[in-house]
């Protein structure tokens, strides 16, 4: 299989399923309120079913893509991404449309982490970061395809979710002729799925990273659309803002030049400092002209860029099977990010929007703390 045609296809799946399915609930969030009547516990609430999706669907992608390869997950995360966006197109009220929001939600967890087996098992070791870097960053292409989409539906917020699903049924059908149809499998699957292989003192840094990330970043993609109405009324500048957020996030495929250049330490330090003060800045700069893009520019490109870190962090540590070790990263991100829209759901009308934010960014620069070790990753290289 040629490795651009992998790279495309890989791009492409993660800007349907995370881009489209998992992260525009954010966007679309106050028409939805408005709507279906939603309270504030109530959209943190169904926001927190997305990422349960993909909590419940990531062990099974992985699964699956140890034991029959990585095809039939990557097939099922599509379809997922398509059904459950059509069905929030028409969801009459807010149990379908919570439905549709969970069943989006397991897509990503379907569909990512099998990718990390077809990158280990069908490239050059050599290209592997800059090929991941790549195929990671398709969220920020999906995020910014959304902003467009959105400003051409207008008001008909149900037309821009079935553009969105028919685009992700036909990036699944590319999928389905593009990916190799046998893969490589492990000598023994039952062995990478045990705690032991799972659980090794490598990996303890990253998982609790991972966990704590996911919550910080979750109250930027879930609340800053709402931010933005709340202080300052304008939903067309929410939406230019999604669109610079989703632009900035394509610049995470350079996330492999930046860990061959300067190692995978001192970049994930530099990029958890980046994405937290984004996070804690962003009700100071409302007021600033332009100062919303800043913010969406630092975390649509910090965000990305440090997903792709965890991704090759974890595929450094289980290299004897990439997609279980990966799955599980991402699992402790989406759990975090499942709690983060609950909690911060339920802390708004303690705290305010603007404290929520101030207090999860500097939480956020606090993971610089928690780093590689420069001797895990070169075991992981070993």
């Amino acid at each position: 299989m040629k490795t651009r045609g992998l790279t495309v296809a890989g791009l492409a799946i993660v800007a349907a399923t995370y881009g489209l399915a998992r992260y525009c609930f954010g966007l679309f969030l106050p028409e939805f309120r408005q709507e279906f009547n939603l309270s504030t516990e109530t959209i943190g609430l169904i926001a927190g079913l997305s990422y349960a999706g993909y909590l419940m669907a990531t062990f099974l992608g992985s699964g699956l893509s140890t034991l029959f390869g990585p095809r039939l997950p990557i097939m099922l995360g599509g379809l997922a991404a398509a059904s459950g966006m059509a069905t929030i197109a028409v969801a009459p009220d807010a149990v379908t449309l919570a439905f549709g929001v969970f069943l989006a939600g397991t897509s990503p967890g379907l569909a990512y982490p099998p990718f990390s087996d077809v990158i280990v098992r069908h490239t050059e070791p050599s290209r592997q970061n800059t090929i991941y870097a790549w195929i990671n960053s398709g969220t920020g292409f999906g995020v910014a395809f959304a902003g467009p989409l959105a400003l051409f539906a207008g008001e008909d917020w149900r037309l821009a979710w079935l553009l969105f699903a028919g685009l992700a049924l036909a990036i699944t059908i590319c999928n389905f002729w593009t990916l190799p149809r046998h893969s490589p499998r492990i000598a023994n699957a039952r062995a990478a799925i045990s705690p032991r292989f799972l659980l090794q003192s490598a990996a303890r840094p990253l998982f609790v990273a991972a966990f704590l990330f996911g919550i910080f970043s979750a109250v930027y993609w879930t609340y800053a659309v709402e931010l933005l109405w709340e202080l300052s009324g304008n939903s067309r500048d929410a939406i230019v803002f999604w669109i610079v957020l989703g632009m900035a996030g394509v610049t995470g495929c350079f996330a492999g030049g930046l860990v061959n250049r300067w190692g995978l330490r001192q970049t994930y330090r530099v990029l958890a400092l980046i994405v937290g003060a984004a996070v804690a800045t962003l009700p100071f700069l409302i007021g600033v002209r332009h100062g919303i893009y800043f913010s969406a520019a630092f975390f649509g490109s910090g965000f990305i860029v440090m997903t792709a870190l965890f991704g090759m962090w974890s595929m450094r540590i289980f290299r004897d099977a990439p997609s279980i070790g990966f799955g599980l990263t991402f699992f402790l991100i989406s759990l975090g990010q499942g709690v983060g829209p609950v909690a911060g759901g339920f802390a708004i009308p303690l705290l305010g929007h603007s404290m929520l934010f101030v207090v999860s960014g500097l939480m956020c620069c606090a993971l610089a703390l928690i780093r590689p070790r420069e001797r895990e990753v070169a075991a992981g290289n070993a």
